[in-house]
């Protein structure tokens, strides 16, 4: 455009800063297409690696134990392994599966005419429709983006309480799936724990001489118990750091921008913003789970069909609740 041109009808030479800023964005758009094109490679790699550590650890770990006449800990160990396994592969596709939210959704949009109606108190004055045109907008989606909501270059759109993009569910984390990748991540971490733990068991206390063993069964053994403590020392990791995060009401990225406005304040010497939307541990389990009932301490982990029924849309100036 003429706009773009000097004034002699030559368009401008790039400057260093401006290739850099060129290239690294190009760089970015390479590295966003290959997570999404690798997503079902991931995917599929993931629910054979489930598959693959309860099989063996089923048919040779435990049948092991139970020709040693350790019978009861096989029956346990074959319970707990069939568990895990269904429960992990179910909530590893359910994730995949379930949408995680945008503020496009028909209750998310509906939460934000909400806010849009409150009164001028609880708005700070402004009205409706420019309360909810005020805020966090998304220019590439074209549409507002409450509290807790960021655009995924991978999957592109606008997200509801992001968490993260997940390359291994090919999808992104988001108020509505949340609870299904938290208990893929539970189940896994405790179904590995329970395979390398009762592999461990054989080799160290049961099998007195390794040469009276089938080597094909202790070469099975031995790649349950260094690939199932592997797969749990990382779970292991994410799980604590996820299950810290929904006990302060927090997302990974919020945590991050929230941490760096946290240093600004102190190093201008200004008292440091607290987390808006933290309910207290209890509230914020049941929040990011969907459960309230009675016995949501034990119905956060069981199997469930219908994805979170909460809007997902939070605004700091209106409370930590979601609307």
């Amino acid at each position: 455009s003429a706009s773009t041109r000097s004034p002699l009808g030559v368009a401008p030479r790039m400057g260093v800063t401006g290739r850099i800023t060129a290239t690294c964005a190009c760089v970015e758009r390479g590295c966003d297409r290959a997570l999404a094109l690798c997503g079902p490679l991931l995917f599929a790699f993931g629910e054979s690696l489930v598959a693959s550590i309860a099989y063996v650890a089923c048919t040779t770990t435990n049948v092991t134990l139970g020709e040693r006449g350790y019978g009861v800990i096989k029956m346990v160990s074959d319970v707990i392994m069939v568990t895990c396994a269904g429960n992990c592969a179910f909530n590893h596709a359910m994730c995949a599966w379930i949408k995680p939210g945008s503020p496009k959704d028909g209750r998310a949009r509906r939460a934000i005419e909400r806010a849009g109606r409150m009164d001028d108190g609880e708005r700070g004055g402004c009205g409706g429709e420019d309360y909810a045109r005020g805020g966090r907008y998304c220019e590439l989606c074209d549409t507002v983006k409450p509290d807790m909501t960021h655009h995924c270059s991978v999957c592109r759109r606008c997200v509801l309480k992001m968490d993260h993009h997940c390359p291994w569910v090919m999808n992104c984390v988001g108020a509505r799936n949340y609870r299904y990748f938290f208990n893929f991540i539970f189940f896994g971490g405790v179904g590995c724990a329970w395979a390398a733990g009762s592999g461990a068991f054989l080799l160290l206390y049961v099998i007195d001489d390794p040469n009276r063993v089938p080597y094909e069964v202790f070469r099975n053994v031995i790649y349950v118990v260094i690939m199932a403590g592997a797969v749990f020392v990382a779970l292991a990791f994410l799980g604590g750091w996820q299950a810290y995060l929904v006990t302060v009401g927090n997302t990974t990225i919020d945590y991050y921008d929230h941490s760096d406005l946290v240093k600004a304040a102190k190093a201008r010497g200004v008292p440091a913003p607290k987390w808006a939307f933290d309910q207290g541990r209890v509230k914020n389990w049941q929040e990011a789970f969907d459960e309230h009932g009675k016995y949501w301490y034990v119905a956060w982990c069981l199997p469930r069909l219908r994805a979170h029924q909460g809007s997902g849309v939070y605004y700091a100036d209106l409370g930590p609740k979601a609307l």
